[in-house]
C-alpha cells in the first residue's frame, strides 16, 4: 500500500532552532499524518554556509548522508533556476526591493519550487518571505 502521508520540505528556518537549541518545530510532534520529510539541496547549502564549528558541520553530515540514503533529496531543475529568475524579477517590480533582498530571497523560490516539483509543503518560520514568493508561485506552505 503507497504511503499517503503528506510530503514536507523544511526550510532552514526550522532546522536552525533544532540544531542550535534543539528545539523541533511543533508540526513534527504531532502523532497523527507525520509528513514524509525531504531535504532541498538548498536549505542544505544554507545549513552549511551557516555552519562554523565542527560540531555542526558533522551534524550537517549525518543529515546529508540521511537524506542522500534515503534518496529524499529535492534538487531545482533547470525550469526552477528560469523561474527563480523570472519570479525574482516580478517580485522587484512589485516591491521594488534592493538588489541584495532579491539575491536572498532567491533560495526561497527555488525551495517553493523544489517543493513544487514533488508536490510537497514547504514548512518554514519565514512565513513573509514565503507569503512574497507565493504571490507568483503556487505551492503548499505552512508557516
Amino acid at each position: 500500500m503507497a504511503d499517503a502521508r503528506i510530503k514536507a520540505i523544511l526550510d532552514t528556518s526550522i532546522y536552525i532552532p533544532f540544531i542550535n537549541e534543539g528545539v523541533v518545530h511543533p508540526i513534527l510532534k504531532i502523532d497523527i499524518e507525520k509528513p514524509v520529510i525531504y531535504l532541498s539541496t538548498v536549505v542544505i547549502a544554507e545549513l552549511y554556509a551557516g555552519a562554523f564549528d565542527n560540531r555542526s558541520i558533522k551534524l550537517l553530515d549525518k543529515l546529508y548522508k540521511a537524506f542522500y540514503h534515503t534518496q529524499r533529496m529535492v534538487t531545482p531543475s533547470a525550469n526552477d533556476w528560469q523561474t527563480t529568475g523570472k519570479v525574482i524579477a516580478k517580485l522587484g517590480g512589485k516591491h521594488g526591493f534592493e538588489n541584495i533582498f532579491l539575491s536572498r530571497i532567491q533560495n526561497d523560490v527555488l525551495i517553493a519550487l523544489s517543493a513544487k516539483q514533488i508536490g510537497a509543503f514547504v514548512i518554514t518560520n519565514n512565513a513573509k518571505d514565503f507569503l512574497r514568493v507565493k504571490e507568483f508561485v503556487n505551492f503548499n506552505l505552512i508557516a
